[in-house]
């Protein structure tokens, strides 16, 4: 499988932006650790790291409460972190896990001369997630027929057949954008037919190509990592006005979900041609980086601890030597409760990440007036996930994946 290149066939864009772990790089290293489950990814993918700007505030408008790193606009404290992290990452280019290790090119039988090098890309300004991916496309970068546009804190937990996924992409036009399985996109089609009455049955591509598994047309546009046409993301994901700090996700996600009901998914989805391949378990993994912060000891300096920072874990799970594995054939499911996401059959753990726990260590209160919706971790109604009756109980029925 060759690119116009002579062997890359990908551009990888991974986006980042400060985060309260810097001037750590543990969440971006876990994250080339875990390309180790995407077959040939070296060899077929240019990979850039997309680090987008931010708006320094004043302290006055910290106080204010005017700050907020999704928003990008940070306190000179967090922007000075930020500005550590991109040096240091500057330095750690050329060594494992961004550098492949020596073995890796006698692994895929590929010369030192086919494995691309990191690169980072580094806006001066903020631009936001959407502006972010459409500078790199206008600055020239993504000259491959396909791009993955990746989060620097979805993680690979599970083998991914990278060069059967491009292969089926390159024999089928229609094949536009494939995700991995997540929490939310097991028993996809169940949960479709439960909650939108929608039936995605018909539309399921079993046996395409040199795929083992079937493709499952999404109903929601996802901003998750994934692989897509690159004309598909210049021709209609970018091809829109789009406005500092816009998430492709919020300007997508609900309007494909409308149009494949107004117009049914027949009729619909061949527009928007996004598919979840279906492996059967949780592919990528969600770790919040904006909940996670550089491990400390009890002096105050950094330690390489593993600690769980998934978006369900709440107490510390220690790792063990067999935990280095993909996740269980099939997760546990939630359908008989209705909820829309699936449990966990494992947590990650980062090495040098912990948790930032509400108040900063202290309890928080539970709020007050009752949930409406189910919870996502064990499905009834009344109560959210951070405060499930069951969270302890929970925490001694799953593995832990060891991200190191």
């Amino acid at each position: 499988m060759m690119g116009d290149d002579g062997h890359h066939l990908l551009t990888i864009l991974i986006q980042t932006s400060p985060i309260p772990s810097h001037p750590s790089t543990a969440l971006l290293e876990a994250l080339f650790r875990s390309f180790d489950k995407v077959k040939n990814i070296r060899v077929l993918a240019k990979i850039y790291i997309l680090c987008d700007g931010y708006d320094e505030i004043s302290a006055e408008e910290e106080e204010q409460g005017k700050d907020g790193i999704k928003r990008g606009r940070v306190s000179s404290d967090v922007a000075q972190r930020y500005r550590e992290h991109l040096k240091l990452l500057r330095r750690k280019l050329d060594q494992p896990p961004f550098a492949p290790s020596q073995s890796y090119s006698k692994d895929s039988n590929c010369d030192d001369n086919c494995i691309s090098q990191v690169e980072m890309i580094e806006l001066p300004q903020r631009h936001g997630s959407a502006p972010a991916i459409k500078a790199a496309f206008d600055m020239g970068y993504v000259t491959t027929p396909f791009v993955c546009v990746a989060q620097h804190d979805n993680f690979f937990v599970s083998e991914v057949p990278l060069p059967s996924v491009l292969q089926t992409m390159m024999d089928n036009d229609w094949l536009k954008c494939v995700h991995f399985m997540s929490t939310a996109t097991i028993d996809y089609v169940k949960k479709t037919r439960r909650r939108y009455d929608m039936d995605l049955e018909p539309l399921v591509r079993r046996n395409e190509g040199m795929l083992e598994y079937s493709l499952i047309p999404l109903v929601f546009w996802f901003g998750r990592t994934a692989i897509s046409r690159t004309d598909y993301y210049t021709d209609f994901v970018l091809d829109r006005p789009l406005r500092l700090g816009d998430h492709l996700e919020e300007l997508l996600g609900v309007k494909q979900l409308r149009d494949m009901q107004q117009r049914g998914p027949a009729n619909a989805h061949p527009l928007w041609g996004n598919f979840v391949l279906d492996q059967g378990r949780e592919v990528l993994y969600h770790l919040s980086g904006r909940r996670a912060r550089a491990a400390k000891s009890v002096s105050g300096e950094n330690r390489p601890l593993s600690s769980p920072i998934g978006p369900d874990a709440s107490a510390h799970a220690t790792p063990s030597n067999d935990t280095k594995r993909d996740l269980p054939a099939k997760a546990p499911t939630n359908d008989d409760c209705g909820s829309w996401t699936t449990a966990r059959s494992a947590r990650a753990v980062v090495p040098g990440l912990e948790l930032i726990r509400d108040g900063d260590g202290g309890e928080k209160e539970a709020p007050k007036g009752k949930f409406k919706q189910r919870c996502f971790r064990c499905g009834e109604k009344g109560h959210s996930y951070k405060w499930c009756p069951t969270a302890q109980t929970d925490l001694l029925n799953v593995d832990t994946i060891d991200l190191a």
